[in-house]
């Protein structure tokens, strides 16, 4: 520990003496406008660097981590070394994801458009998650390859199960993934054909897996694996499945949260919302008198509801706790190595916080997956093997507000994300950005940072590819820009019946307020620079500009 605090030390000295921009200062914009050299080359300009000069790149997942799930945005639960790289680094205050799971990683990945790029397959008579990432795009780990690359993953696919579509055949010179969209934490079978296993492309049985097999640490013990046998520059890609349910940690983790949510999602909210205030993360304009639970109140609540709840999120809290220890295996590591000082790390969850509440409450008619028939619910066994829970909507709020929504929404606590860039040697750290960016953007920005460039539209590894959507953030985040994304650019999402859309300070969306039932509504306007928390709808007033907003989604995203 004591290696690595010298290193990040010295590297930030070093940046420090470079560079002239004041420190520690928020960074204040919004949606644009946006430099001419983000906004008119979707992968930036080519930098002229040689593969020792160019930094690796380590890109880390959380699965359904609340925007406020972290000390560095608020949160309580102790995760010393992702609040120490978040607070010397760059904390992103206005990055979006998808929904979900899946339509987060084709943004990422491809820098697509999700309707187009994922290739929604017909049900198999099983549990199969048939979807799959089409082949006309290229992703990350391809065209850092073709950049010189060492290209590494550790974690949740969700791309593709199939031969030619899953990590080892798209780019990834190592892997260890869990190829479908989730799994138990322990070497245990839940669903036979939607948690399959894959080492190098080889299928790993479950009887194979280590004893003591727990996602988040296997993850980390492959991923220092493949970057100890390997050469920089590389790009290692760790997607966990934490905090995502079913709830679980091994046997020393269990308890360390024991009683501590005992005064419920009510309080926990207020602590939230306050700390994250001072820490300046909440967008301005977001307050916690405007917000509206969707959850009731904590005190209406049974005596044994309460206690579900708050035990769920004990052991949510101690899945992030675990998840910040093995970021720091990560950081040690390198530090060992000598190679933290020359790798950009980016840290961001993969969409809102999870509201089920398996375990609390009867699994809703629908829902997919449900648990298991032989699951072992009983309170005693809950985080343990053969249990099957999550924390619930209350909690979840408690991760997301004072913004609206959490995952599967299109609401800001669905999209936006707990998110930070720690760089020192050429981003200047201790600050937080309010600057517009999105997982559309990963991939042009790695290319950047590689000095590479996107190759499409084109022919590409013997297929068509097409171009991508995102922008580079990478000059914004060295002083070259003062934005990513012009005010005249949008973002749209889409999924099922819904959909929204962001261009500039306004924001349309046209699926249920959050809690709400149903497929259709009619659409929102919000100003999402004055009003963050969507609690004054604008359609009516300006309808024209409503209007403009929907046929841009409708010829572009839908």
């Amino acid at each position: 520990m004591k290696l690595r605090i010298r290193l990040v030390a010295l590297a930030m000295f070093v940046a420090l003496a470079a560079c002239s921009q004041d420190q520690g200062q928020p960074v204040d914009s919004p949606a644009g406008p946006a430099s001419d050299t983000a906004a008119d080359s979707p992968a930036g300009a080519p930098a002229e660097t040689s593969a020792v000069s160019r930094p690796n790149i380590l890109f880390i997942v959380a699965d359904a981590l609340g925007y406020t799930d972290i000390g560095a945005f608020g949160s309580e639960i102790a995760a010393a070394t992702v609040d120490e790289l978040a607070f010397a680094g760059v904390r992103l205050t206005n990055f979006r994801t998808h929904s979900a799971c899946q339509q987060t990683r084709v943004m990422m990945m491809a820098s697509a458009n999700v309707t187009e790029a994922l290739e929604i397959r017909p049900t198999q008579p099983s549990r199969e998650r048939a979807n799959r990432l089409s082949l006309n795009w290229a992703i990350i780990p391809e065209l850092l390859q073709d950049a010189g690359y060492e290209t590494y993953m550790a974690g949740k696919w969700d791309l593709g199960l199939e031969d030619g579509y899953t990590p080892s055949t798209r780019g990834f010179d190592r892997s260890f993934v869990q190829l479908g969209a989730s799994a138990s934490h322990f070497p245990e079978i839940l669903w036979d054909d939607y948690s399959l296993y894959r080492s190098d492309g080889e299928t790993v049985e479950y009887d194979d897996l280590p004893q003591d097999f727990y996602t988040t640490d296997y993850y980390t013990d492959r991923m220092i694996e493949f970057i100890g046998s390997g050469e920089p520059p590389w790009f290692g890609f760790v997607p966990y499945t934490t905090p995502h349910w079913p709830l679980h940690a091994p046997d020393n983790w269990l308890d360390r949260y024991a009683g501590r949510y005992d005064e419920g999602y009510d309080a926990l909210r207020a602590a939230r919302v306050a700390r994250a205030t001072e820490l300046g993360v909440i967008p301005e304009g977001a307050i916690l008198d405007d917000f509206e639970p969707v959850a009731p109140p904590w005190e209406e609540l049974s005596a044994e509801d309460r206690r579900g709840y708050a035990r769920g999120q004990e052991l949510y809290a101690a899945m992030v706790e675990n998840l910040d220890f093995n970021v720091g295996r990560l950081v040690d590591f390198l530090a060992e190595r000598g190679q933290l000082e020359n790798t950009v790390i980016i840290f961001s969850s993969d969409n809102g916080a999870s509201t089920a509440a398996y375990g609390v409450l009867p699994t809703a008619p629908g829902v997919h997956p449900a648990p298991p028939d032989f699951i072992d619910n009983r309170f005693e066994n809950w985080g343990r093997p053969n249990s099957f829970v999550d924390h619930g909507r209350g909690f979840a709020e408690a991760g997301t507000a004072p913004l609206q929504g959490y995952k599967g929404t299109f609401s800001e606590g669905g999209l936006r994300a707990v998110a930070f860039v720690h760089y020192p040697a050429a981003v200047p750290g201790e600050q937080v950005n309010r600057t517009f960016m999105s997982m559309l953007d990963i991939l042009p920005t790695f290319l950047d940072i590689a000095g590479s460039a996107h190759p499409g539209p084109g022919s590409y590894r013997g297929r068509e590819i097409n171009g991508i959507l995102g922008r580079s953030f990478w000059p914004h985040l060295t002083g070259e820009s003062a934005a990513v994304y012009s005010p005249r650019d949008a973002v749209g999402w889409s999924r099922g019946t819904g959909g929204a859309l962001i261009r500039g300070d306004y924001k349309i969306i046209n699926t249920p307020a959050a809690g709400g039932m149903g497929t259709e509504t009619p659409w929102r306007l919000y100003d999402i620079t004055e009003d963050p928390g969507e609690r004054n709808d604008l359609a009516d007033e300006l309808p024209e500009l409503t209007g403009e907003l929907v046929r841009e989604w409708e010829q572009n995203w839908r």
